[in-house]
């Protein structure tokens, strides 16, 4: 597909994929740009950037219609994806969300719309070397079940609405702008409260986010990929010790201090023990101490293959290039 004269509508844009998902399309000609935005105070680097802005929420499906109208192209970004929150919020961010966005897009007569989903579809834990070929697993983690939710909605969709839609699997997505996997950790590592939990030499399948907007450029633009899903990571066998190092690094820091995991797991069922007396929610579960430890990397053989997808920038080009923008935007 020729994305050449189309107008292109992002959801989440004022997110880290969906962000810089504009910023790369604005290098190409001919494509126009339209940017869902829920909070207007969040939208002035869009409009920075001279983007059509158009206010709507994903849960209102009242305010799409005029929203897509004239779209040729949709990149679903928008999720819940925060770590808190109940059952329902990320039902309604994330599922809900998802189908009025995409009964929108059919209305619209869309061309190609991407979803972007997560490898959390596989669960928390999952086997190592997993692929497209394995199924679902569901956990009980909100984020990971809505996500599965949300692709089931979106494959409806394609089979029975003809949407002509792809969909992507990013890992833990880092570099500029990242708040989860960039920003939260610098902070952290800064008010001395990160520590590596057990070994923390599990696999911890990033990617760079340029690295995710290439994989989306591909998705809109090759007609022989649609009705499928597509693991993105940057291929690299990267230990959580290894990941943080790098941002530790940054700040002049050699070592991350270590707690082992039977003694991490105590602790945090004692602050778990002590927010649930003060009525508020844990904030880490014990179990994050295993996952730090499962080591199991997914394949991304079939977006090489059918995709088309190399990941360009490595894990070392990718942290220097986010250590640039943290001192550039004062977080070093």
């Amino acid at each position: 597909m020729d994305l050449a004269g189309k107008r292109v509508l992002v959801t989440g844009a004022t997110g880290l994929i969906g962000g810089r998902l504009i910023e790369r399309l604005r290098e190409h000609p001919g494509v126009s740009l339209r940017a869902l935005v829920r909070d207007p105070a969040k939208a002035e680097r869009l409009r920075a950037l001279s983007v059509e802005i158009a206010i709507g929420d994903v849960t209102r499906p009242e305010t799409l219609g005029e929203a897509l109208a004239g779209c040729h192209v949709v990149v679903h970004c928008a999720a819940r994806v925060t770590e808190r929150g109940s059952w329902e919020e990320f039902w309604r961010s994330n599922v809900e969300g998802t189908r009025h966005v995409l009964e929108a897009a059919a209305r619209a007569g869309v061309e190609r719309f991407v979803h972007m989903s997560s490898v959390a579809v596989y669960g928390i834990f999952p086997r190592d070397q997993t692929d497209e070929s394995f199924p679902y697993q569901p956990c009980g983690n909100a984020y990971c079940d809505t996500k599965i939710e949300a692709e089931k909605v979106a494959l409806d969709y394609f089979r029975h609405r003809g949407v002509p839609l792809a969909i992507l699997r990013p890992g833990i997505v880092y570099g500029p702008r990242s708040q989860h996997w960039t920003i939260r950790i610098v902070e952290l590592l800064k008010a001395n409260r990160l520590f590596l939990l057990g070994r923390a030499d599990g696999i911890c399948n990033h990617v760079y986010v340029d690295n995710v907007v290439d994989a989306i450029w591909l998705a809109l633009t090759r007609d022989d990929v649609l009705g499928e899903a597509f693991i993105i990571t940057d291929g690299e066998a990267t230990t959580w010790r290894t990941f943080f190092g790098h941002y530790a690094r940054m700040l002049g820091r050699h070592r991350i201090p270590q707690l082992p995991a039977a003694p991490a797991k105590a602790m945090l069922r004692l602050i778990g023990w002590a927010a649930r007396m003060r009525g508020a929610p844990p904030p880490l579960s014990p179990k994050v101490v295993d996952y730090l430890q499962h080591r199991a990397q997914f394949r991304i053989e079939k977006a090489k293959a059918r995709l088309g997808y190399i990941p360009r920038i490595s894990l070392e080009e990718g942290m220097r290039r986010t250590e640039a923008w943290l001192r550039e935007a004062g977080y070093l």
